[in-house]
């Protein structure tokens, strides 16, 4: 039998009544302007149902209420894509892992919620096709007067429901001072209240706990008439509730001396300015030694330590890091000039000593020989001054032939 048309020639309750005498098997489509919902039958009783047939409906409802973990719900909904002709809540009852009365209870409540939603339906179209089944059929058979008959009586609530919860987009917020007497919470209520955090709206609620719309608003208006619910957001000209709370508290703050501390943001010292002073500090000569060669004086080149990743010395600035700046190595300490020599005292080779015929000036209490023909091969001749470190000399004479 061929059954469809639309809402406006025939009721829902009819096309149930039609169904239940004629005892068909099949799903029953009924298509509106914004959503789709589905109602399965078997021999003429209600099996399952949803009013929305993008979402898993059953399976929202059985994770909201906290019966599933993570690996067997991983594991079900794995199974689920591989078979899309089985439901989920049909693969964790075979799994054993959840009781299967509570999921019968929970599969009734659903199909119910589903034909009360449905029921306010005034516009769109249905279909009955006999060749679909089930894929979550967990064994539940409701009458279709038994249904119908729920459905209406909630039709009658539903007025006065919506008096104070106008839509399912409002927000819903708890007060900061509750009503002073007892208040006894369900373990329903308790898990909607958790949920509430003044953003969410009564639609995100029956999303997040898979409840039906008359499920979550008939809570809603219990717990705002008990003085535990606020429906509509807080704004910031509010006397009362969280808003109006911080507002009050920032006032204290300048009577508590607290204000909040200013960060002081390092001083950073401008790369050109580091290089200047790195280029100073090596043009510095070193002190107690005066030297005459037969080419201008350069200081000796300190070495560069190389950076890598295991050795990588800290930076004194981001300029340095950057590779703007070369790691210096620092001078020899003054306690270091006075270390025992590394050659042994006696005439330097390659250095003639001063005779008492030659030319000489004196500078400081270093002579110097000026008299050309005395000149060694290596192009100059020198004479320190006693204190001075021989093997320091020889090193930086060294250094001076090598530029």
């Amino acid at each position: 039998m061929t059954l469809e048309g639309s809402l406006d020639a025939f009721s829902l309750p009819d096309i149930f009544q039609l169904l239940s005498f004629t005892k068909k098997t099949g799903a029953l489509r009924i298509q509106s302007p914004s959503a789709a919902g589905l109602v399965y039958f078997s021999t003429g009783s209600v099996t399952g149902g949803t009013s929305d047939t993008s979402r898993q409906s059953l399976g929202r409802r059985v994770v909201g209420k906290g019966l599933v973990a993570d690996d067997v719900l991983r594991q079900a909904v794995t199974a689920v894509r591989f078979d899309a002709s089985t439901g989920l809540a049909r693969v964790l009852r075979d799994s054993g892992s959840i009781d299967e009365a509570q999921l019968h209870e929970i599969a009734i409540e659903q199909a119910t919620d589903a034909v009360f939603d449905l029921l306010r339906w005034t516009e769109g179209d249905f279909a009955f096709a006999t060749d679909e089944g089930n894929p979550d059929d967990l064994g539940i058979a409701l009458g279709v007067e038994d249904i119908i008959a729920e459905g209406r009586r909630r039709l009658e609530t539903w007025d006065a429901l919506s008096a104070v919860v106008p839509s399912s987009d409002v927000i819903v917020s708890i007060p900061l001072a509750a009503s002073d007497h007892e208040t006894v919470l369900a373990p329903a209520e308790w898990t909607l209240l958790a949920l509430v955090d003044g953003q969410r709206s009564v639609a995100d609620l029956v999303d997040l706990t898979g409840r039906g719309e008359f499920a979550i608003v008939s809570a809603v208006v219990s717990l705002v008439e008990r003085g535990l619910l606020v429906v509509g957001e807080a704004s910031a000209e509010d006397s009362a509730g969280l808003p109006a709370l911080l507002r009050r508290q920032r006032m204290l703050s300048d009577l508590e001396g607290r204000p909040e501390p200013e960060s002081e943001a390092p001083a950073v010292v401008p790369a050109s300015q580091e290089v200047q002073d790195y280029a100073e500090e090596a043009a510095a000569p070193a002190p107690s030694t005066v030297v005459r060669t037969d080419k201008p004086f350069q200081a000796p080149q300190r070495s560069v330590v190389p950076t890598n990743a295991a050795h990588a010395p800290e930076p004194r600035s981001a300029a340095v890091a950057a590779g703007a700046v070369p790691q210096v190595v620092p001078t020899r300490p003054d306690h270091l000039m006075n270390r025992k020599p590394d050659f042994p005292e006696g005439p330097i080779p390659g250095v003639r000593q001063p005779s008492s015929g030659g030319a000489h000036q004196t500078i400081g209490a270093t002579a110097v020989a000026t008299d050309p023909s005395m000149a060694p091969s290596a192009g100059a001749l020198i004479e320190r001054d006693p204190s001075v470190n021989k093997s320091l000399l020889l090193r930086l004479i060294a250094g001076v032939r090598g530029l």
